[in-house]
């Protein structure tokens, strides 16, 4: 019997037949289609008055971002009709390839390939087409992740050595993107990585020890950049340096205030005039807010709340346990990045440059996204039927059951009910 016919035997109760793939999840598909043009009518809205001054064309940046959606809506759905477990094979290679491009960033390259803008080499700019590493390596981190907790499944509680080479990769992909110097996709990097190995089931003591070394590391690191410190005492206190540190984020709230419930209207943000910085890229949802009000702006945030709940539903149904550790570290990725941008923009979260998924302008980041949006397509095509056998017990054992039939499968959660009647 082929490999293929293998997987296919060992899926859950209620997998479709051998060969057969349902259709790609059609809500996550509309949900995905309509971010995607809301956030081009978003990129003119916001960018219209920055490309007349600087291009001459107030549609420049709607355009160039309009080039990049068709790029990654087509490579949406061309990763949608491939099975996603092609990514466990190919997942190694993808990961050492974005290893190559962070490290392209960290050597002494001539200035036009890797320029230093703002302060930092995050850029590899090519004839037609200016890339951004770590958007491709937050990704492939997932991947790679994904693949070997799948296999190592049955070893990592073993002991804490088991765990060792899985944190590698990242502690070798966070060191190079902090040369760049970057500390927020760094700190990005790490919070993929624990999230992907609690959902492989590795035990709370071993994440608490990897917790008591990376959190001072992290300190050590903050505290040796003056300029993080400054953007940590702005966060608390806002009105510190309203014309230095706190003018980006305080311009930002008054952004917000200004569209009250229902926003000053499409087009018609005053923030937008050289007053908000980045009004297009990190904090286009103050110009959300301050064109659309408060209602925008929760519609928004219940966009990417219900796209979390298809990813993670998805993932709860995924055929396998690689399809529901993908399907998860794809949800946490986008959803996490979106509720981090919006903290940011709302002064809930220290100021750091971060992009709204499928809305804030950056072709790198959109395709990628869309690449992520469309594996979870595909795993959404193998999908098993939920299965409703009762748990015995009740109040906290019972509780425990359910958590863990979501991380580990039911047979784990009757073991640990086995052992709590006895």
């Amino acid at each position: 019997m082929t490999r293929r016919a293998n997987r296919y035997r060992e899926r859950k109760p209620g997998a479709p037949r051998p060969g057969f793939r349902r259709p790609a999840d059609r809500n996550l598909r509309s949900l995905t289609l309509l971010l995607v043009a809301f956030g081009l009518v978003m990129v003119y809205s916001s960018s219209n008055v920055l490309a007349m001054h600087q291009e001459g064309n107030s549609a420049y940046y709607f355009l160039s971002q309009s080039v990049k959606a068709l790029m990654g809506l087509l490579g949406m759905l061309l990763v949608a009709a491939v099975d996603y477990r092609v990514w466990q094979r190919f997942a190694k290679p993808f990961v050492w390839v974005a290893v190559a491009l962070l490290v392209v960033l960290a050597l002494p390259v001539a200035g036009s390939l890797t320029p230093e803008i703002n302060g930092a080499r995050r850029w590899i700019v090519l004839p037609a087409f200016t890339f951004q590493p770590i958007e491709l390596a937050k990704l492939a981190l997932v991947v790679w992740m994904a693949a070997v907790l799948a296999r190592r499944s049955d070893r990592l509680n073993g002991g804490f050595d088991a765990l060792v080479p899985l944190l590698v990769m990242p502690v070798l992909m966070a060191g190079l993107v902090l040369l760049q110097p970057d500390f927020k996709g760094a700190f990005l990097l790490f919070a993929l990585a624990g999230t992907m190995l609690f959902l492989g089931g590795v035990a709370f003591r071993h994440l608490a020890r990897i917790m008591a070394v990376g959190v001072p590391v992290a300190i050590g690191v903050m505290v040796l950049e003056p300029y993080r410190m400054r953007r940590l005492t702005a966060y608390f206190d806002p009105s510190s340096d309203i014309q230095g540190i706190s003018y980006q984020i305080n311009q930002s709230l008054i952004s917000l205030g200004s569209g009250g419930w229902f926003g000053v209207g499409l087009t018609s943000s005053k923030q937008k005039y050289a007053f908000l910085p980045m009004a297009h890229t990190d904090f286009i949802v103050s110009i959300i807010g301050e064109e659309l009000g408060v209602a925008g702006t929760i519609a928004l945030l219940a966009a990417f709340l219900y796209l979390a709940a298809l990813g993670y539903r998805i993932a709860r149904r995924a055929p396998d346990h690689f399809g529901f550790l993908l399907a998860s570290g794809i949800t946490t990725l986008i959803a996490g990045s979106a509720l981090l941008n919006m903290g940011v923009a709302t002064a809930a979260l220290p100021t750091t440059g971060l992009p709204l998924p499928f809305i804030s302008y950056g072709g790198t980041a959109l395709i990628v996204d869309l690449v992520a949006i469309g594996v979870l397509l595909s795993i959404s095509r193998d999908l098993v039927e939920p299965t409703r056998r009762p748990i015995d017990g009740g109040g906290l054992v019972a509780r425990l059951g359910r958590g863990l039939r979501g991380r580990g499968g039911r047979r784990r959660a009757n073991r640990e009910l086995d052992g709590a009647r006895s």
